[in-house]
C-alpha cells in the first residue's frame, strides 16, 4: 500500500509556480528525505500533501482524496512546519493534553517527553525554552496518536549534534515499526544514512529519487566537526556525522558544544542532480 501517491501536482502562487507537474509514489513503512535548495518547494509540497493549501492535481495520503477529506488526513498525520508558533505562557503538560484530546488518545506524558529529552521541562512555560526544545517538542506532540504517516519540514533545525543524533534515531525506529516518514532538509546534512530514499526538488520540480545507498556511492560529503578540549578546538574529518558523534561521546568529549561544518550543499545539490 502506498503512504502518499501525487499525480501531477501543481501549486501557483499568481504567475509564479511553486510545483509544477510533481508525480511520485511513497510507499507505507518507507521513509524519504525531500532535498532542495530554499525556494525548491518542500514546504509547499509538505502542505499540500496534508491538505492545508490547496493545488492542482490529485494526492492520496493515507488512500484519502487530499481534495475530499483534508480533516481527515490532518487528523490522522503527524505534521511539523518549519516555523512553528506556540502560546508562550502555556505550560508543556498543557499542550500534551491539548493534542492527546484533539486526537482522541490517552497519553502518559513521560512516554510522550522521554524520546527527545525532554521529561524536565514538562511544567515549564513554553516560553522559557530554546529553540532546540521547542523543535523537540513540536516533534513530540506531532508523534501522540502514533501516526502512520509523519511528516516534518526541516526537522533538524535548530538542534545541537546531540539532538540531531537522538531525531536520526527515533525515525529510524518509527520506520521500523512500519510507520513512514517523510522530511524535508535544505542540505543533506549528514541525514543520507538515516533514511532509505533521497527526492530532489528544483524549482518546484522533481527532478530524481534515489535511494539513500545510491547518493553514498555519487557523492562523498566530508563534514567536519570541531569539538572542544579544553580552551581550544579539536577538528574530525568524516562522512558519517552521527557515527562520529557517537564515537567521540564514547571516547569522553561533550559534543553538546560541537560545531559541524558541512561541505557545501550547491556542489552536493548539483551531484545528485539538484
Amino acid at each position: 500500500m502506498r503512504a502518499v501517491q501525487l499525480e501531477e501536482v501543481s501549486k501557483r502562487f499568481g504567475d509564479y509556480f511553486a510545483l509544477k507537474d510533481v508525480s511520485m509514489e511513497i510507499e507505507d513503512g518507507s521513509s524519504v528525505l525531500l532535498v532542495g535548495k530554499n525556494g525548491a518547494g518542500k514546504s509547499t509540497l509538505l502542505r499540500c500533501i496534508t491538505g492545508i493549501i490547496g493545488f492542482e492535481g490529485r494526492i492520496l495520503t493515507l488512500g484519502m482524496d487530499v481534495k475530499k477529506l483534508g480533516r481527515e488526513v490532518r487528523r490522522l498525520v503527524g505534521y511539523v512546519p518549519q516555523n512553528i508558533r506556540y502560546q508562550e505562557d502555556v505550560k508543556v503538560v498543557e499542550l500534551v493534553d491539548y493534542v492527546a484530546d484533539l486526537k482522541g488518545v490517552d497519553v502518559f506524558l513521560d512516554e510522550v517527553l522521554s524520546p527527545l529529552g525532554l521529561q524536565e521541562v514538562a511544567y515549564s512555560r513554553v516560553g522559557s525554552l530554546s529553540s532546540g526544545m521547542k523543535q523537540r517538542l513540536a516533534i513530540s506532540l506531532a508523534l501522540i496518536g502514533d501516526p502512520k504517516l509523519l511528516i516534518l519540514d526541516e526537522p533538524f533545525n535548530n538542534l545541537d549534534p546531540m539532538a540531531r543524533n537522538k531525531l536520526s534515531e527515533l525515525l529510524q525506529t518509527i520506520v521500523r515499526r512500519g510507520r513512514t516518514v517523510i522530511a524535508s532538509v535544505h542540505t543533506l546534512s549528514g541525514l543520507i544514512h538515516s533514511f532509505e530514499y533521497v527526492a530532489v526538488l528544483r524549482a518546484g520540480r522533481l527532478v530524481r529519487i534515489l535511494e539513500a545507498d545510491e547518493v553514498s556511492r555519487i557523492v562523498k560529503p566530508i563534514y567536519k566537526i570541531h569539538v572542544r578540549v579544553g580552551e581550544s578546538w579539536r577538528t574530525y574529518f568524516t562522512d558519517d556525522v552521527f557515527a562520529k558523534l557517537s564515537e567521540l561521546a564514547d571516547e569522553g568529549y561533550d559534543i553538546r558544544d560541537a560545531w559541524i561544518e558541512e561541505p557545501d550543499a550547491e556542489e552536493l545539490l548539483r551531484a545528485i542532480g539538484g
